[in-house]
């Protein structure tokens, strides 16, 4: 009896260890990037190969074939609304993101998704959303680990920037914020708007120099003088004022606020109103 509790024993730790797997690094790993660009949500899901001491471009990627865009499964990327690439219209959705690179540019393929894995042999011209292409800027140091990235992020948009080896790709992404801003403070403004409403048009409108005379009635309803303003009320109320000319009023909310801050013991405010406060009392 106690041989076969044994050997039952043992067959059970047998059977187990013939389903266990070994672990082991992946030579490319996969990452995934969420960054908001203006309103716009944009995901990045690809695979990160590393140069290796290997010739990139025109050597482990072929010049004028099909590239993955990374490594293992095709790269994709989401909108959560409409942008712009280089100027051409993409839809919200989600994408495969394929290249054609050559000795001097890397010819962007915005993809329909597909069950697809690796590089296709082809294009289907049918599932072809957007093609781009830019001129490659040669590095002065090597990027060891493929990378794509978002950089020089406002609110209207950043760039996408493809850099491997001794080159990086870059393309301009149009977020198309300022009509899309436009058009909701529009709406807002004739509906019921409440404090927040108004100084987030204000700044807004501040920031892209829109109207500045729009962006002065806001932050005036916003923020009455009557109020009982904290100092980043008066921060916008002077830097508004300040573009719009009115100095003598831009220094006197500079001066509250500034004076606010300190009351306040906030660091951030002390710091940014000081700022304006000396550049306004030089004008």
């Amino acid at each position: 009896m106690k041989k076969k509790s044994f050997l039952l024993i043992l067959s059970l730790i047998i059977g187990s260890s013939s389903f266990a797997q070994l672990k082991s690094p992946n030579a490319s790993p996969r990452t995934n990037i969420s960054q908001i660009i203006g309103l716009v949500k944009v995901n990045l899901d690809y695979s990160r190969p590393s140069k290796k001491g290997r010739k990139i471009f025109g050597g482990l990627v072929p010049f004028n074939k099909i590239w993955r865009t990374g490594a293992n499964n095709p790269t994709t990327i989401s909108f959560s609304d409409d942008v712009k690439i280089n100027n051409q219209l993409i839809g919200a959705g989600e994408y495969h993101v394929y290249s054609v690179p050559t000795e001097s540019k890397l010819d962007l393929v915005i993809y329909e998704k597909t069950e697809a894995w690796g590089s296709l042999p082809y294009f289907d011209d049918s599932l072809i959303k957007a093609r781009i292409e830019t001129n490659f800027i040669n590095l002065p140091y090597n990027v060891e680990t493929f990378t794509i990235s978002f950089e020089n992020i406002s609110n209207n948009g950043s760039t996408l920037n493809i850099a491997w080896d001794n080159k990086v790709a870059i393309f301009t992404v149009d977020a198309l914020t300022k009509d899309k801003m436009i058009n909701n403070i529009d709406k807002i403004m004739n509906g019921n708007p409440s404090s927040n409403d108004y100084s987030r048009a204000a700044m807004y409108y501040y920031e892209e120099d829109i109207d500045i005379k729009k962006a002065l009635d806001w932050i005036n309803k916003a923020y009455k003088d009557s109020d009982d303003l904290r100092y980043w009320h008066l921060r916008y109320k002077a830097l508004i004022y300040e573009k719009a000319g009115r100095l003598n009023e831009a220094l006197k909310y500079a001066k509250r606020g500034y004076e606010n801050a300190k009351d306040n013991k906030a660091i951030d405010g002390i710091n940014s109103l000081e700022i304006i406060y000396k550049r306004l009392s030089k004008k």
